[in-house]
């Protein structure tokens, strides 16, 4: 089964997303130039928007944390957690590091960041402290091999103590592709998925696709000139003490993804039908709510969308409708970009049902302000009705 959300949604002038230069991201599309917010951006929005973690939190689930510093935060669950001294807790942490087969770049950080759950961060800190005894000998004899006897720096040796292979077998147990026959990911690395290039057995193949948002409509830049003026400034003084530009655009975005529900499945546990649910519910909810952040203290573009589409399929062949844009809509005396493009969105969508048929399709919901439509709850209630309904497991 494949879930398909197509969304519309309008934002007043803002620039949520930009490229290296400051400029609000865009792209061709259709021979014109359109903006765009990419899907890195919208996923972070997604996965740390409270909808996603409280749908998640209610069905039992976890959520991934990604970072370089995984270090302290080892480190911290075992001063914490367990009462383990401190700067031995650093060494044994550094040490569960090199034990799964990563590295540190500098002393507190790895060399790229990395995406965990909190319940495999937890794990680790666990087996960490059920090893303790062996782990902070070995900790504490892989800092002093590191040092000759004039303080300078020497190579690693490569060579394992064997009483420490099995712990690390017990460590890469838990974040290897192995664990989900016991236990899931976190939910957001189950959708998004992970790829650690150091070690393909902690890859997690991503049960989501996510579409780059483009508008549905031809953008021309614009360029906001601002002054800032000191407030001490002397009386018998004038001018602006900052002077700078920022540029922005106002678009209405075509935004699309599908998850694999058997595949979302698979990487949650296929026996946990209660975290499915909570997991696709709060990807639905926070996907129609979920704004990104970029310049939002200036510009305060939080426009909910006014057009959203939910749909389930059985036949596994999934459909964007970003095609319905490639000509560019165009507002009329009487009728929104918006409406424009919820009206090219639906000619497209019967244009292909025609074509392809749609009796694949088991959930059809929509929610529609411009015609005072369904709501958000009714989106995701026909979602998890579905879901719940539906016998002998998710295919």
């Amino acid at each position: 089964m494949i879930l398909e959300l197509h969304i519309l949604q309008n934002f007043a002038p803002s620039n949520l997303n930009r490229d290296d230069t400051n400029a609000p991201k865009d792209c061709i599309f259709g021979g014109h130039r359109r903006a765009r917010i990419s899907s890195q951006c919208i996923k972070r929005s997604v996965r740390r928007h409270e909808s996603f973690a409280d749908k998640i939190k209610s069905g039992g689930g976890d959520i991934g944390v990604r970072t370089k510093r995984l270090k302290s935060r080892l480190s911290s669950i075992l001063v914490n957690d367990y009462q383990k001294d401190t700067e031995i807790s650093d060494k044994v942490a550094s040490l569960i590091i090199g034990l799964i087969g990563l590295k540190l770049k500098d002393p507190e950080k790895t060399e790229y960041l990395l995406y965990f759950g909190e319940n495999e961060i937890s794990e680790l800190a666990q087996i960490g402290n059920a090893h303790w005894d062996i782990l902070s000998v070995e900790s504490e004899k892989l800092m002093n091999s590191v040092k000759s006897e004039d303080g300078k720096k020497k190579k690693k040796s490569k060579t394992l103590n064997e009483e420490l292979k099995p712990v690390e077998a017990a460590f890469k147990g838990v974040i290897g592709k192995s664990r989900t026959a016991n236990h899931s990911y976190a939910a957001d690395i189950a959708l998004f998925g992970r790829m650690v290039a150091d070690d393909k057995n902690m890859n997690v193949d991503a049960a989501c696709q996510m579409a780059h948002a483009l508008s549905t409509h031809k953008v021309d830049m614009e360029m906001d000139y601002y002054t800032a003026v000191d407030d001490l400034l002397p009386e018998d003084s004038s001018g602006s003490d900052m002077i700078g530009t920022v540029e922005f655009n106002s678009s209405c975005f075509y935004r699309y993804a599908n998850i694999d529900l058997k595949k979302l499945s698979e990487n949650l546990g296929s026996a946990n039908k209660d975290l499915l649910l909570s997991t696709v519910k709060g990807f639905v909810e926070a996907s129609i709510k979920a704004v990104p952040t970029g310049k939002q203290n200036s510009m305060a573009a939080q426009n909910p969308p006014e057009y959203a589409r939910v749909l389930i399929r059985n036949d596994g062949f999934p459909w964007s409708l970003a095609n319905a844009f490639q000509k560019p809509v165009r507002a009329g005396r009487d009728v929104s970009i918006e409406e424009a493009s919820v009206e090219a969105l639906e000619s497209y969508f019967n244009k292909l049902s025609k074509a392809y048929g749609s009796e694949g399709v088991i959930c059809d919901e929509t929610m529609n302000l411009i015609k005072e439509k369904g709501s958000l709850e009714d989106l995701v209630t026909s979602v998890s009705d579905v879901l719940n309904n539906k016998t002998g497991g998710v295919k």
